[in-house]
């Protein structure tokens, strides 16, 4: 497949085969020639580049297919592009999904949303490579060991009223086991985050059993100091 394109156009996409943000996933294209979709697993917002043409110049076009088109319309929005203006249109996109994370609605929950900043702000993520570089191995089998704990043990917590969101919170806990090893520090810190706070708006009981200290310190020493906290601490970080 890599040798049936024209080099142009391997040039053009180059940049986003190993691009990492906190917000998007660059996945599998599949019969496109890029895929990006939105982070969060409740939206179905994308950008995609389908295919490319060679006009009659001798110039390049990629056909884009995007949702949302813009800041007036959220419906998906289609269009042929020069090459040379793939990373304006992607940056477009991207500013989309800002805009629709730093806006204040009645759907967000501001429970979940003071949690996440305070867990957060814990990390103090100082790494210059944090929104590009992944963890290391050793960090990503003490959180792999955290996130199995909870996965393991939530459904003993789940009733009639909560079953949903206990539901929903083992979900994020699968999908960040599965991105622990190709996605950023930022990113993987981000999605805890989120984890702990939706634990903890469940109530005390859940804070003691999956976010109390002894669980949770560790991590929260950050990229540099977490694997001498580890060795001082031992097996009590996990489970």
């Amino acid at each position: 497949m890599k040798k049936k394109l024209p080099l142009r156009i391997l040039k053009s996409l180059e940049p986003f085969v190993n691009l990492i943000g906190e917000k998007f996933k660059v996945t599998e294209p599949k019969e496109n020639l890029l895929l990006v979709l939105d982070i969060d697993s409740e939206s179905d917002f994308y950008f995609k580049i389908v295919q490319y043409q060679k006009k009659q110049n001798g110039s390049f076009q990629f056909l884009m297919d995007r949702k949302p088109k813009n800041e007036d319309e959220p419906e998906k929005y289609r269009t042929w592009i020069e090459i040379k203006n793939l990373e304006i249109e992607f940056k477009k996109w991207l500013n989309l999904l800002e805009q629709y994370e730093t806006t204040e609605s009645f759907f967000d929950d501001p429970i979940v949303d003071s949690f996440k900043e305070e867990y957060y702000a814990e990390f103090e993520i100082i790494d210059e490579d944090a929104d590009r570089k992944p963890l290391n191995t050793k960090q990503i089998l003490l959180l792999d060991s955290h996130l199995e704990y909870i996965e393991e043990k939530i459904d003993n917590y789940k009733n009639e009223k909560n079953k949903e969101i206990v539901s929903e919170i083992k979900n994020d806990v699968v999908d960040l086991r599965e991105n622990l090893t190709n996605k950023s520090k930022k990113w993987v810190i981000n999605r805890l985050a989120t984890i702990w706070a939706k634990l903890s708006k469940q109530g005390t009981k859940f804070i003691k059993e999956f976010v109390n200290q002894t669980k949770t310190e560790g991590i929260k020493q950050g990229a540099k100091a977490l694997i001498e906290f580890i060795k001082e601490n031992g097996t009590e970080l996990i489970g």
